[in-house]
């Protein structure tokens, strides 16, 4: 696929996203058997979020992300943004009907331009989001600006595998996941654009360079489930 065509379907993700919202949780659990879960519950481990903590997660769609630091830390305030009418629906449901969730807020919003003031999150994260993001670089320094001096970002994104697994993956995104996905979810373009914008995301190494060229410091990358995705995180 094409630069230009990439950056195309970027400017409709939203309307893209809204229109699987339905399906969209059930795919994700199916499509990674499962694995997702555990993913998220390792990036939330990672942020070391403190007692009081401000924590804003990026891209959080139907907001499994913002559950999990609901569940599993005492942060005293966790913000959800995603572009996605559609998507943000289903967690506003998720999280009326979870007694723990009840101090997680939702917010339609742009990560390129985020509606918040400067130094307002102790932690920010975004997860499998970095890739739909028109501008990487604009959308890194916004979390960036948003996060307090000593403050933590991790990113959870897709990377290309390393050795036999990078032509096992490469077949699976370009084979399997658009026709299971459109078959259950009845978008084509919506997971004919999510396998190319897996396959064609960069590197670790390029994420990490994204990071420091921000201003963040002690950037590092931790590889999961054999290379398949990985989590970078710095420090402010």
């Amino acid at each position: 696929m094409s630069q230009s065509r990439i950056l195309d379907d970027k400017s409709r993700t939203p309307g893209m996203f809204t229109s699987i919202a339905h399906r969209y949780d059930f795919l994700n659990h199916a499509l990674s058997l499962n694995i997702d879960r555990r993913w998220r519950r390792q990036m939330v481990e990672a942020c070391n979020v403190e007692p009081g903590d401000h924590v804003l997660d990026v891209a959080t769609g139907t907001g499994d992300a913002a559950l999990e630091f609901a569940h599993r830390t005492r942060a005293a305030r966790i913000v959800g943004l995603d572009p996605s009418s559609g998507m943000l629906e289903v967690a506003r449901t998720k999280i009326v009907e979870d007694a723990r969730a009840s101090h997680v807020e939702l917010t339609e919003g742009d990560a390129l331009a985020l509606p918040f003031p400067d130094r307002s999150f102790d932690v920010v994260t975004i997860a499998f989001g970095l890739r739909n993001l028109p501008d990487y670089a604009r959308g890194v320094s916004e979390m960036a600006r948003v996060l307090r001096p000593g403050g933590r970002l991790v990113v959870l994104e897709f990377l290309p595998p390393r050795g036999a697994a990078r032509l096992v993956f490469r077949s699976y995104i370009a084979t399997v996941l658009p026709v299971l996905g459109r078959a259950i979810s009845g978008s084509p373009e919506a997971y004919r654009y999510l396998a190319s914008s897996i396959g064609e995301f960069m590197d670790a190494e390029a994420v990490l360079a994204l990071l420091r060229n921000a201003g963040l410091r002690d950037a590092t990358t931790r590889r999961l489930t054999g290379g398949v995705s990985g989590l970078h995180r710095s420090i402010k």
